[in-house]
């Protein structure tokens, strides 16, 4: 049952917006995509709980890919899938990887998202619907550490940029933190969190 509806629980907790993305806007993107389908593959019909299923509140990652975009003009980019001896946008992400803003992560069955804050930008919460109570964070200097952790668990990692950088051959210093920090402002983000080594994840 706690399966159930994270899709769009790790969406509206990586926006930190409960009031976005409620269920009919999610399956009105999922039907248009499933249109979209249909036309270019020109087929008679197509099963549209590929991308969407109100029973269970499944949302194809290009629903959640699709939302962010129309809503806040965030692209939402897959990290295993850049090519990483030659894409601009992997470099810019990885070269300040300590630095950007949050991570939108499927696990299994299971979507989360880890996420930090402006005014507690040492550590990354980690955000499950799965523990509500308790978030796990991470210290903003060890999250290729925690990267390498989901890599070898088998979770995929997308981070949010703006959709400016796919523009882009070259990035301004003046311009770097904006394309890194595309989510918008949030009550969090003035909330000073007490951390300490009781919170922090831990690897194994």
């Amino acid at each position: 049952q706690q399966l159930l509806f994270c899709r769009r629980h790790a969406l509206r907790a990586f926006v930190q917006n409960l009031e976005k993305f409620d269920d009919s806007s999610l399956v009105s993107i999922g039907q248009e995509l499933a249109t979209q389908e249909l036309l270019i593959h020109e087929q008679e019909r197509i099963n549209q709980d590929i991308y969407y299923s109100i029973e269970d509140g499944f949302y194809h990652i290009e629903v959640i890919q699709n939302a962010l975009r129309e809503e806040f003009n965030i692209e939402l980019i897959q990290l295993e899938a850049l090519n990483r001896t030659a894409h601009f946008i992997y470099e810019v992400i990885m070269n300040n990887i300590h630095d950007v803003q949050a991570f939108f992560i499927h696990k299994g069955n299971h979507y989360f998202c880890v996420r930090r804050f402006d005014n507690t930008v040492d550590y990354f919460f980690i955000i499950d619907s799965l523990s509500p109570n308790m978030h796990k964070t991470i210290p903003h200097n060890r999250i290729l550490d925690y990267i390498e952790y989901l890599s070898k668990n088998d979770g995929l990692i997308y981070i949010p940029v703006s959709a400016h950088l796919l523009q882009m051959h070259s990035i301004p210093s003046d311009l770097l933190h904006s394309v890194l920090h595309p989510l918008p402002t949030c009550d969090a983000d003035q909330v000073v969190f007490t951390v300490n080594e009781r919170t922090n994840f831990t690897f194994s």
